[in-house]
């Protein structure tokens, strides 16, 4: 019963702050939180159209909408990405949960800390994202990406699915080598991957405790391996991570696992969406497709231009440790900024046209992978993955045009993706 009642109490009041947010930022067009999500550039570009930050009231703060205010809050050491620090927005959250473990607030990985804590885990995760040995991978990466496409029925005459086909099973086959998981795993963390962020849709309990379940699943597996590979080290990043030094530091047993954790999920479910959205740009805008075949240099352009019309992750927050002055407006401590990426890429005063899709598109410096000390670990990774995607996607079909669908994108507002994308060849 009480459970029942927590539920409804906070379903309520997330309604009515809904409402009011939808008044402030012009959301009375009547946009439906399904709408928001199939949608979300419009509904930006209609609050970004009143202003640029605006206040909030469902999460007690503010939104930034422009490139130059999202890049400055992410440089502000003013605010934190440390949500334990906010203790208002805490006790709401735990509220909300009703019990549940909130991964950010009990088990906080390098991307909800702040120096010198996040500092220390980001030198010695940052072993194994070496730029030169990230590009050594390629081949591998080439070798991967040729298994998914081989499964592809060629002949049958009907439409194959990217996402399950290649946008799914190459991040996550990748991770999985490089961390020394057996590759019999994959699929379960396929499954735990996608389960694993409804911890993130604070308010629904049915994806909460699917994420709960898969985190608590997640701690457990990497527990053991963990466990074994102290006793059998390889040459695999877990092992790494387990041997190396920085100044004297080491990984506390709890860190090493919530850092394997955020690798495995960062590693896995942003490159799906980044390739699953990449090719669903290009089947809509044949013509660019058609500059990529001409010329293949211009793939990893064509990747930039994704990940800043298209990005994976919508946006990221903050909150603010003082009173500060910002953007013309006065941001009260304890309240939260949401820093709206996916805004700030299509911020006209930054990008000419900035809802066109062009591969060839000049000075493409989106701001997806984050940016100051929370600039993304992985890029490099993703990056070479989805380069030998569209490229041996492009080279092995003629011909690629999108099947008759109902696009179904992921439910969690933070992250952007389709959940199946069905090809002709």
């Amino acid at each position: 019963m009480k459970q029942y009642l927590v539920s409804k109490i906070t379903q309520l009041v997330m309604s009515i702050l809904k409402w009011v947010d939808y008044r402030i930022t012009g959301g009375d067009s009547g946009m439906t939180d399904e709408e928001a999500i199939a949608a979300p550039y419009e509904h930006y570009a209609r609050i970004r159209a009143r202003a640029s930050i605006v206040r909030t009231h469902r999460n007690r703060g503010w939104m930034l909408l422009d490139f130059d205010d999202v890049q400055s809050l992410l440089l502000d050491h003013r605010f934190s990405a440390d949500l334990r620090k906010n203790p208002f927005l805490s006790k709401m959250i735990r509220m909300a949960a009703d019990g549940r473990t909130v991964s950010f607030l009990d088990n906080p990985t390098m991307l909800n800390l702040d120096p010198p804590d996040h500092t220390r885990l980001r030198k010695l995760a940052n072993h194994g994202f070496v730029h030169k040995s990230i590009l050594a991978l390629e081949p591998r990466i080439i070798s991967l990406v040729d298994e998914c496409i081989d499964t592809v029925d060629v002949g049958s005459g009907k439409p194959f699915d990217v996402i399950e086909t290649l946008a799914k099973p190459l991040p996550v086959r990748v991770i999985a080598e490089l961390l020394g998981l057996p590759q019999e795993d994959v699929s379960r963390f396929q499954q735990l991957s996608t389960d694993f962020i409804g911890i993130t849709a604070i308010g629904n309990s049915e994806l909460m405790d699917i994420g709960t379940a898969a985190a608590e699943e997640l701690e457990a597996y990497f527990d053991q391996v963990i466990t074994h590979k102290r006793q059998h080290p390889g040459d695999d990043l877990i092992s790494q991570l387990l041997e190396v030094e920085e100044q004297g530091d080491r990984l506390a047993a709890r860190e090493l696992v919530s850092t394997c954790i955020v690798l495995l999920i960062a590693g896995h479910e942003t490159t799906t969406h980044l390739i699953g959205n990449g090719m669903h740009l290009l089947l809509d805008h044949p013509e660019q497709m058609q500059q990529l075949r001409d010329n293949p240099a211009l793939i990893p352009n064509a990747i930039e231009e994704m990940l800043r019309i298209e990005p994976p992750v919508q946006f990221t927050v903050r909150t603010a440790l003082e009173d500060v002055e910002f953007s013309g407006q006065k941001i009260r401590k304890n309240q939260l900024v949401m820093a709206v990426l996916a805004s700030a890429n299509r911020d006209p005063k930054r990008f000419p046209f900035p809802n066109d899709f062009d591969v060839a598109r000049e000075d493409v410096n989106h701001i997806t992978f984050g940016y100051g000390i929370h600039l993304c670990l992985g890029m490099s990774l993703a990056r070479l993955e989805s380069k030998v995607a569209f490229e041996r996607l492009l080279a092995r079909f003629d011909t690629m045009s999108l099947a008759e669908q109902d696009i179904a994108f992921v439910p969690v507002p933070l992250n952007r993706g389709r959940q199946q994308l069905l090809v002709n060849i």
